[in-house]
């Protein structure tokens, strides 16, 4: 284990994604998949300059922890869209982040969102939040969400948990006489792909 007093974790803020499997209104709970936990899945084209700068970020925290010798069975937050047998992620780089606690939520212009905007599969969001290394039975990096920013809403026809204007669009006909929560799709996620090689790092 590192001794360095530098600390383990290494912020970082991303440039703009796509979102995917998003739990940021409230915790992933409910299914035998859920882990209690807001998180999002955010994917990045590989040629955005982006992805440079997150493997540097997670390669700094794999160092800090393990110096120059990264074990053989090392966990890369960063997945190979194309290894993942998802159409979605064709031609990307996707990675999950989690936090116990709600991130901060804002607008484009840094306002806090109101309650009633939920970020969805397929909005455009800018991330913040730390990578920081663990070393036990798993070895690897996590990558700890600290603030999401809703840059556009493009969530129709997204992949992800499904929401019913998502899978229908908008009808004219009846209309419930109080606004209700608009309906997910909540079958479980498993968030699949291979890492890129710390080598690659």
């Amino acid at each position: 284990m590192s001794t360095n007093k530098k600390s383990l974790y290494v912020n970082f803020a991303t440039t703009a994604g796509t979102a995917h499997f998003a739990w940021l209104n409230k915790p992933d709970t409910g299914s035998e998949y859920s882990d209690g936990k807001f998180k999002v899945t955010v994917a990045f084209q590989k040629d955005d300059p982006v992805v440079a700068q997150l493997k540097a970020t997670v390669k700094d925290a794999a160092q800090r922890e393990f110096g120059d010798k990264i074990p053989s069975n090392f966990h890369n937050p960063l997945k190979d869209g194309d290894a993942s047998g998802k159409e979605q992620y064709a031609g990307m780089v996707f990675m999950t982040l989690k936090s116990t606690r709600q991130p901060t939520l804002v607008d484009a212009k840094n306002f806090e969102l109101p309650s009633s905007i939920i970020i969805m599969s397929g909005d455009t969001i800018r991330v913040a939040g730390a990578a920081k290394a663990y070393n036990g039975a798993q070895r690897g990096v996590s990558l700890y969400l600290d603030m999401v920013k809703l840059i556009s809403k493009n969530n129709a026809g997204a992949s992800g948990p499904a929401t019913a204007t998502s899978v229908f669009g908008m009808d004219e006909g009846f209309e419930a006489a109080e606004s209700g929560t608009e309906v997910f799709d909540t079958a479980p996620v498993v968030n699949t792909g291979s890492a890129i090689d710390i080598d690659d790092l």
